[in-house]
């Protein structure tokens, strides 16, 4: 079966119970990960949104769809991207994590920078890093499979998210070259 083919294969008939079931049990690996599960089974297909207690504006609505055989369903992002097939939740749940933390991470950090001494607001931070770092970003995330790096404005720093185990941990450092330290010791902590 080609991939186009592939993508036009719908089983005859799927009961909503049966993918629901699927999207229950990756609702118990999301929240284990410190997310909040919303299920949306109520409209014509079930859905499950996930964001953060503290930052529901940004999320992500997880659906089930047909995989390449009839045997295998895949988890897919709203923005279509396939995170897992559906026998492995866990696998689905930690790319969620991966897609969520940096736009959570930046919006707490927004929050605790929003007033600056005698009251005067912050600046917000651009919604697109400045195309200036984008190649240090680059260079840091091929380095470091599944570190999300980026420059902070409005600290004046650079920011990563290192992978570790039940929890990620968050590093700063003033250069590009201190961020590259600072992740092999985040790393070697493990």
């Amino acid at each position: 079966m080609g991939l186009i083919e592939a993508k036009l294969w719908m089983p005859p008939a799927v009961p909503f119970s049966s993918i629901t079931v699927h999207l229950d049990r990756l609702a118990e690996e999301v929240a284990r990960k410190g997310w909040k599960p919303v299920p949306r089974y109520d409209g014509p297909h079930p859905l499950l949104r996930v964001f953060a207690p503290d930052v529901p504006q940004f999320g992500e609505s997880i659906t089930l769809v047909p995989g390449l055989t009839p045997d295998i369903w895949c988890y897919r992002s709203s923005t279509g991207e396939y995170l897992a097939p559906h026998t492995r939740p866990t696998s689905a749940a930690e790319q969620i994590t991966r897609i969520l933390i940096r736009y959570v991470t930046a919006v707490r950090a927004a929050r605790s920078h929003q007033t600056r001494a005698g009251g005067v607001p912050s600046p917000t931070p651009p919604a697109e890093p400045d195309p200036s770092h984008a190649p240090t970003i680059a260079e840091v995330q091929q380095r470091f499979a599944g570190v999300i790096c980026w420059w902070g404005p409005l600290t004046c720093a650079w920011w990563a998210i290192v992978p570790d185990e039940p929890q990620w941990r968050i590093v700063s450092a003033e250069t590009p070259d201190a961020l590259i330290r600072t992740i092999l010791k985040a790393r070697t902590r493990r």
